[in-house]
């Protein structure tokens, strides 16, 4: 059944490249565009039988493993095109490993506190190259939005709704997947952009996640922005989308209010300003050397997350511990490393012609997550990044019989403590 539904064609309308858009992209593999919608529909799949539990495939690695397989295709077949700011991540990069060859710390921990600059060089790999079936990222953004809220229904009826389930991982990632997908999807596409809009407020519900609601508001607040259409349905459904996105945000505030969460994310936070307390200018600018351990009090003010300590197992705990990739990122490389987090996201989608409100957009959500998790460093942050990437230019037509037929998530014509992801 995925496969059939990964093979019907559909006929992009010729339409005129813009005097700022470059002359030739290079198509990515077809074969490499219907892997990641098998490995993510597959996952999803695999794991709504598991009631109240996050999936039992490794999807994290699995995501990551495409995103290498990407970037390897690109350096040897593709066409490098953004080498400025390739450079200057590998420069960085290099400048990070070699001083660390002094702190010596476990290999583990150091590519897991700098995986994120491994997405921004694949960002800049993908530069001038596209995705040349976007009908695959619609049917993969219902099949994952659709699974995912069947899941969180099922684990609702049976579980009670204090349970927060996932389709992959804990929400408050894999929401950031979701929204970031709409948003791109949204763009080539807004009457089924809306509708899936209209259900992942749904997801976002039941989710109880406020990072994901108030990412939410975001793509809500972007959808709303860049809508132009004469068609009389679709303006009613848009009509729909503000009042889902004010009262999506206030039911999870709501109840949520009293939770524990607030005190540990105040937690993090002072741990944080108790580390950096003594801290230099110079300390801002650079951070600390890589990667530097937390202080023995400051790994035992947050020993409930002992599972985020070393992995060499000696009791230290790093930057990872903070869990808001924000903090994390001051604390390892100060504000240098933070901007260049913010602004080379920004500069490629923008190089790539990717139009201001999906690159704000994006960013915004990237910027939500961070403050919470892992942010930048973890794919489901990092895909609808690269896929804005891969989709820019001029918008793709929509197949017209196609296009009134519904795009429900089974309708195959049209996919521990928070911060484990490091």
């Amino acid at each position: 059944m995925i496969g059939s539904m990964l093979t019907t064609p559909l006929v992009p309308a010729k339409n005129p490249i813009s005097d700022h858009e470059p002359t030739h992209r290079t198509e990515i593999p077809e074969a490499l565009q219907k892997l990641l919608c098998l490995l993510l529909i597959g996952g999803g799949l695999v794991s709504v039988g598991f009631v109240g539990e996050f999936s039992p495939l490794p999807m994290t690695t699995l995501l990551d493993v495409w995103v290498l397989l990407l970037a390897v295709w690109i350096l040897f077949r593709g066409r490098i095109q953004s080498w400025v700011s390739l450079l200057l991540v590998l420069g960085y990069l290099a400048a990070r490993g070699i001083a660390a060859v002094s702190v010596d710390p476990p290999l583990l921990d150091l590519l897991q506190a700098h995986r994120w600059l491994v997405y921004l060089a694949v960002f800049a790999l993908a530069r001038g190259h596209r995705w040349s079936r976007p009908e695959l990222l619609t049917r993969l953004a219902w099949w994952l939005v659709g699974l995912a809220t069947v899941k969180s229904v099922l684990t609702a009826l049976t579980l009670g709704l204090d349970e927060r389930p996932g389709l992959f991982l804990e929400n408050n990632f894999e929401l950031a997947l979701f929204s970031g997908t709409a948003a791109v999807i949204h763009r080539n596409d807004p009457r089924n952009g809306i509708r899936l809009i209209l259900l992942l407020g749904l997801l976002t519900l039941l989710s109880g996640s406020r990072s994901g609601a108030l990412t939410y508001l975001v793509l809500v607040a972007f959808a709303l922005w860049s809508v132009s259409t004469r068609d009389v349905f679709l303006r009613y459904l848009a009509m729909l989308t503000p009042v889902v996105a004010v009262v999506v945000p206030w039911v999870i505030f709501a109840g949520r209010a009293a939770e524990s969460e607030v005190i540990d994310r105040v937690r993090f936070l002072e741990v944080f300003l108790s580390e950096v307390q003594r801290w230099q200018w110079l300390d801002w600018t650079f951070g600390t050397p890589p990667i530097t351990p937390l202080s023995p009090q400051g790994c035992a003010s947050l020993a409930y997350y002992d599972v985020l300590f070393s992995s060499a197992g000696d009791g230290q705990c790093y930057s990872v511990i903070l869990h808001s990739f924000i903090l994390r990122l001051l604390y390892d490389g100060g504000f240098l490393a933070l901007l260049m987090a913010l602004l080379l996201p920004l500069v490629i989608m923008r190089q790539a012609r990717v139009p201001w409100g999906l690159t704000l957009t994006l960013l915004a959500i990237a910027v939500i997550n961070s403050a919470s998790v892992s942010g930048f460093n973890n794919p489901y942050v990092a895909l609808p990044i690269l896929l804005a990437v891969l989709t820019a230019g001029p918008r793709e037509a929509v197949d017209p019989a196609a296009a009134q037929r519904p795009l429900a998530p089974f309708h195959a014509p049209s996919l521990h403590p928070q911060g484990d992801l490091r």
